[in-house]
């Protein structure tokens, strides 16, 4: 079975999408760990809701000359980075699909970032802003794949063959030019075509607004059935790129069942019988996903447990703190664990078997429900301890999530050892008989 799985993922990784997925993601790895830390800082030292902010009361000792310029630089480099991170993405897609097919990579990619931009025109176009949709952002990052994809695909059928010469003189350049008119055109209309389907329905493709519904349900049922299939639907579209609804559910939210719950829990000083127990919103943030630390860090710590891969084993390493704090854009895009096919079972169970545990214990009074307030960039075991102002119940059996997170995986890291083993002698082989 394990062979077969093998073999499996090994055939679908090597077919060309997913090839540059990867190839971008790994490219832009860089980028996703500067973002994640300035991510981690700005929530944890920079925000009056904040870990740090509020242990060392920061308001006090801090002087607000040093507070606004932190904040500034933190909330810019995310910008930059998360904010900006679609252009980057669609540029080195398209590369990466030109170039399996020896074509124009750098003309394609920038056909991609036009292509893009102009989406992103159509779908911001109620504030007449370029750049304020979600278009861009590290969250809305599979759309910004699938036209880099396109645009590489259309560069492949009508682009010419592109052979990388060690000095281009001016009339080289030109011809790159002139060869490229063709698919650079097509991709533009494609563009356009684009844009006006997202201007003229209102489509607002992968805008937080898009899956509001969704959102919104979960935030407010305590249906079990509800929350565990809708977490099904949001966790799967994180593995896809569409991180929105998810990250909607990590932070702090406030409507009249949240506050229903916590007016409960002060007036009788514990949570234990609150009236809506099965929250969706609280359930899959305290249990789920554990602040990115259900699926991610497990994941993190396991390969700094098996020591086979230096290259991975950096990764992890780099990523663990933010990570650590729920700041998990980097290593999921690094690694990565978006659209890789090896985790998407991982991504989509793990958190289900998490809630199902969890709902159990807390229908049969083991542990109460998460309903108190939690500060930004707390660790995610800690979410339930916190959540549940201070329940040793809760913390233990969170932990105990965790290492049953940890078993789960481990296979699964053994298998992701044996494609990556595999694919390395395919290369191998691959160069032998070229040569």
């Amino acid at each position: 079975m394990i062979n077969f799985v093998t073999k499996l993922i090994l055939w679908t990784k090597e077919r060309s999408f997913f090839r540059s997925v990867q190839a971008t993601l790994v490219m832009l790895m860089p980028i996703t760990v500067i973002g994640s830390y300035f991510d981690l800082m700005n929530k944890l030292v920079f925000s009056p809701n904040g870990l740090i902010y509020n242990i060392f009361n920061l308001d006090k000792i801090m002087s607000d000359h040093i507070w606004y310029g932190g904040s500034f630089v933190c909330r810019g480099m995310v910008s930059i980075t998360f904010g900006a991170f679609g252009a980057y993405a669609a540029f080195f897609m398209a590369r990466y699909t030109a170039r399996i097919y020896h074509k124009d990579s750098t003309m394609a990619g920038l056909s991609a970032v036009l292509v893009l931009l102009f989406c992103s025109y159509a779908s911001s176009s109620v504030n007449q802003r370029l750049g304020t949709t979600n278009l861009l952002q590290v969250n809305g990052i599979f759309i910004a794949l699938m036209v880099g994809y396109g645009v590489g695909q259309i560069f492949h059928w009508l682009g010419a063959r592109y052979q990388l010469v060690a000095n281009e003189t001016a009339g080289w350049i030109r011809r790159r030019a002139e060869n490229s008119a063709l698919p650079l055109l097509v991709s533009l209309i494609f563009g356009i075509m684009l844009g006006i389907i997202i201007y003229e329905l209102q489509l607002k493709v992968l805008n937080s607004g898009s899956f509001r519904g969704i959102v919104l349900r979960l935030q407010t049922t305590d249906n079990l059935g509800d929350v565990l299939l809708l977490s099904i639907l949001v966790t799967a579209l994180a593995w896809l790129g569409i991180g929105y609804p998810l990250e909607s559910l990590s932070g702090a939210i406030s409507n009249n069942y949240t506050t229903a719950n916590l007016t409960y829990a002060l007036q009788h000083g514990n949570s234990w019988q609150v009236p809506y127990k099965f929250l969706g919103s609280s359930l899959i943030n305290s249990y789920g996903i554990m602040g990115g630390a259900s699926v991610v860090l497990a994941v993190i710590v396991l390969m700094l447990l098996r020591h086979r891969n230096s290259n991975i084993e950096a990764l992890a390493l780099v990523n663990l703190l933010p990570a650590a704090f729920g700041s998990t854009v980097g290593f999921t895009l690094g690694l990565p664990i978006i659209l890789n096919p090896l985790f998407l079972l991982p991504m989509v169970t793990l958190p289900l078997i998490n809630m199902v545990l969890a709902a159990s214990a807390i229908s049969l009074n083991l542990i109460p429900a998460s309903v108190y307030p939690i500060l930004t960039g707390t660790p995610g075991i800690l979410i339930p301890f916190f959540g549940t102002n201070g329940n040793w119940s809760a913390l233990v059996f969170a932990l105990m999530l965790f290492l049953l997170d940890l078993l789960l995986l481990w296979p699964l890291i053994k298998v992701s050892e044996r494609i990556d083993q595999q694919a390395k002698l395919r290369r191998e082989a691959t160069i032998d008989v070229q040569k």
